[in-house]
């Protein structure tokens, strides 16, 4: 468990570190955050909003980066009751600007600890885009995302909506060593000792490689 621990330590580490040499060069860009364009993240985001109502819910983005997720609902004109986004990396955070900051949290989260003062405390969890990087080690890498999902998991009372690249890749864009395909039998299968109610969603155009989400409800 202490080797575990480590190695997630030292992947959130890491994770700061990526996130604020981006930011650095890009400064408050979607680039900083790994996404390709707006458009892309748009769309990711519209499929979200499959999983439930998001009216009058109180909402955590994890992994909130500028807090882009809390732009689109307003966009989409979906009132939210309150809206909390947790992110790892304080000086993506610092970067944050809203015209309005009422009933709007932002903390400094690391997922892979200890989150249970947080236990069912959020109606609806979306962590998008979290779980794409490459650590070198297959083992690895699902047992820090099955962790990342327990965790948010726990915080939620309605549902965690959770996204990942596929290991059906197409063939009009070639695979990437730095990042990690998830098997999504796999990670239903997970979800399932988490909750008998799960949906998978494999079924939207690649952005532009194919990825899927699961809904994961309580």
């Amino acid at each position: 468990m202490k080797k575990t621990s480590k190695k997630f330590s030292e992947i959130s580490k890491s994770t700061i570190d990526r996130y604020s040499k981006r930011l650095d060069v890009y400064g408050n860009d979607i680039k900083t955050l790994g996404w390709g364009n707006e458009s892309q993240q748009s769309y990711r985001f519209r499929h979200t909003l499959d999983a439930a109502d998001f009216t009058q819910k109180s909402i955590l983005d994890i992994g909130c980066g500028f807090g882009d997720y809390y732009k689109f609902l307003k966009s989409a004109k979906i009132a939210v009751s309150a809206y909390t986004g947790w992110d790892i990396n304080q000086k993506l955070i610092d970067e944050i600007h809203l015209e309005e900051r009422k009933n709007k949290t932002f903390e400094v989260v690391d997922l892979a600890k200890d989150v249970s003062k947080y236990r069912s405390q959020f109606d609806i969890a979306v962590m998008i885009g979290l779980l794409n990087v490459n650590l070198g080690d297959e083992d690895l890498n699902y047992e820090y995302s099955e962790r990342l999902i327990t965790n948010a998991f726990s915080a939620v009372k309605e549902v965690l909506i959770v996204d990942f690249l596929s290991i059906h890749v197409t063939d009009t864009y070639p695979k990437e060593d730095f990042v990690f395909y998830h098997d999504f039998s796999r990670m239903f299968e997970f979800a399932l000792t988490l909750s008998n109610n799960v949906v998978l969603k494999h079924n939207y155009d690649p952005i532009p490689q194919k990825e899927f989400m699961l809904y994961i409800y309580k």
